[in-house]
Order: structure tokens, then sequence, then C-alpha cells
């Protein structure tokens, strides 16, 4: 069945009108006399179903909602879905069922999805939309592959969550993170790094034990700062050195706010302990040298306490100029096997201000 009509009415779902009552009110921006002249040849005309076809070119639709299939001359094909008649909400979806499983498109794709809480699969759902709801969801019984041939791609949310048993980023030159805030929650992290350069402004660091290996017999560990170091430790600290060991205290001026307050010693080593009267130790299997500066200095040796210096060899006290042994109360000398006094060059002075002079001996030689 085929019959000429004048108009068939696509933006008012498809009705039938004249043409002296036409109105353009797509906005397309034609006059009325162009599109009074418009014949239009319907192919088939049902009590719900209209088929036809115009100089744009033909059209399936729904002659209530308007709805259906748009095949354009120029190439395009519009599909139009409805709410389904007669307040049926659960209407207007499009479904696609391929046998082969296959899509194939060309060219861009642009989609604009608003999310709904009236599920039409399983009925006519919640009554409002202003919660929250999903706009896409992607179900994929397999492998999924997304390939950008072009030179970004970019996704934009407020919360982005991938959830995965491995999640693994692979980049050709570089990963890029860019955020005022990174907070990592995991039970164990493994870094497998050639090389790492890092600049921080301010690091803290909590940590139930920490170890640091380096087999590498070239490596090296440098900590270089322009500031200070502090090292705060409430328990025990030792220190093994297999090789060489060389300290440096230069006691220059401090850049900013000095972090040791007593400027009155360039080194200074106290030892508070109560439980070992505050006892210091040094042990060597080699040779202990105590010496202050290369050609000038002083070294002064200082106790509260008892000072005592004994050797299972030779003990040799020895100065350039004067050596003074001065005691508030006495001085002993005492020798085993025997004493020697000696001046190879001046004389030999024995003073008692204040007492006697005692000499004792099995016999006495003067020469």
């Amino acid at each position: 069945m085929a019959e000429e009509i004048n108009k068939v009415d696509l933006a008012n779902k498809g009705k039938l009108i004249d043409a002296d009552d036409e109105k353009n009110i797509n906005g397309d921006g034609t006059e009325a006399n162009d599109n009074v002249d418009t014949q239009y040849t319907v192919l088939v005309n049902g009590e719900r179903i209209i088929l036809y076809t115009d100089k744009w070119g033909a059209s399936l639709q729904d002659k209530l909602e308007g709805h259906g299939i748009h095949i354009q001359k120029n190439g395009d094909v519009a599909i139009l879905t409805g709410k389904g008649g007669k307040g049926n909400a659960c209407g207007g979806r499009l479904l696609v069922n391929t046998a082969k499983g296959q899509l194939v498109k060309s060219g861009p794709i642009v989609q604009e999805v608003v999310a709904s809480k009236v599920d039409p699969g399983e009925g006519e759902g919640s009554s409002t939309n202003s919660d929250s709801a999903e706009a896409i969801s992607v179900v994929a019984y397999g492998d999924s592959t997304e390939e950008v041939v072009g030179a970004e791609k970019t996704i934009k949310a407020e919360h982005i969550t991938l959830d995965a048993d491995t999640i693994t980023l692979r980049a050709g030159s570089k990963v890029f993170v860019d955020a005022p805030e990174w907070v990592e929650v995991i039970g164990m992290k493994k870094s497998i790094v050639d090389s790492s350069d890092e600049i921080t402004t301010q690091k803290v660091t909590e940590v139930k034990e920490e170890t640091t290996l380096t087999f590498d017999p070239r490596g090296s560990k440098n900590i270089v700062t322009r500031g200070h170091l502090n090292h705060r430790i409430l328990g025990d600290y030792a220190l093994k050195v297999d090789g060489y060991m060389d300290l440096q205290v230069d006691g220059g001026v401090p850049i900013g706010e000095p972090l040791i307050r007593n400027r009155s010693a360039a080194l200074t080593i106290g030892v508070n302990g109560v439980k070992n009267g505050g006892k210091f130790f040094v042990f060597t299997k080699g040779t202990f040298d105590l010496a202050s500066g290369i050609t000038t200095g002083d070294l002064f040796l200082s106790t509260l306490g008892k000072f005592e210096t004994s050797s299972t060899l030779e003990t040799k006290i020895e100065s350039t100029t004067k050596v003074e042994v001065d005691a508030t109360t006495k001085v002993e000398i005492k020798g085993k096997t025997g004493v020697d006094i000696e001046a190879t060059t001046g004389d030999v002075k024995v003073e008692a201000k204040a007492g006697n002079f005692d000499v004792e001996a099995l016999k006495i030689y003067l020469n």
C-alpha cells in the first residue's frame, strides 16, 4: 500500500500533519515554503508503524512515539528509542545481539550516558535519580584490550579504583605521578631500582626494622648535607669498620641555627652512664696514638675521678721541652728492678721546702 501525503512531522513523533498547518519547529534554518514542496511516499502505514521515503532518505518509525530507524541519503543512520508508549517507563532500550559476537566501527564515537536508578531490565526500579547510580557497566568474559593509537588518553573522575590481583604499569620512557598527597597501605613492598634520584623537602620515616645491604665491593653510601645530622638512639649503638676510619672535626661556623649549643670544643665525647660508673674504655690490638694536631695544638686529659695508665710492656713519656708532674698530696715513683734519674746536660735538683730529705738504701755511693 502506497500513498502520497504532504508531511510526516518527525519532531512531533511521526504524526501526520497538513501542509497548511506546517510550521518550521526544527530550527534547521529552512523556510516553511521549502518544506511544503517536499513529498513523502508511504510504503507501509499500519496502526502503530509507518514506513516512508522522502528526498532525505527512508524512515521506519512508531507513529505515536516517533522512535525508529532513519536512513538518510548522506550516509547517516539514526536510531531513536522511546519510552514504549502508554506510560511504560521501562522502554527506550537499544539492544544489539550479534550472532558472531563482533561489532565493527570506523570513525569517531561520541557518547553521552546519564546514570539512572531505573533499571529497565529488572522492572520500574526507583522513582528518583537523586542518588548516585551506575552509568556504564561492562562485563567481559575473557581478556579485554583497549589500544589508543593516538598520542593521549585521559580518564577523569573524582575517584578511580583499579581492582585486580596484579596491576602492571608499563611505560616506554617515564611514569609521572602528580598529586598533593600519596598514600600507600600495602603488606609488602619490593623495589628493584638501578638508580634513584629524590628531592624531598621534609621526610619522616617510621619503621620497626631497617637493613641496608651493599654486596658490591664498589658500593658506597654517602650522606652530604649543608645542615645538621642528628642521630637519636634509645637503645644500643654498635659500629664496626673492617677497613680504615677517619674522623675529622673542623669546628666551623654552623649554617643557620646550631644543633650543638656548647661551642667551647669542636669534639665532645661524654659518658654519662650511672650503672657502670660512667666508664670509658678504649681497646686496641695494635698501637694507640693520641696526638694533638700535626704541628701545633694542646692535649688535655682531665677527670673528676681516678686517672690510671698501665701497660704490660714499656711506658714512655717524652717531651721536647718540659715534663711536669704535680700532685696536691704525694708523688710516688716505684721500680721493682731499679729507678734511674738522669740529667744528660743539666743538673738534678731535689728540694724539700717544708720537710726532710730521706735517703734509705743498703749502700749509698757518691761519685
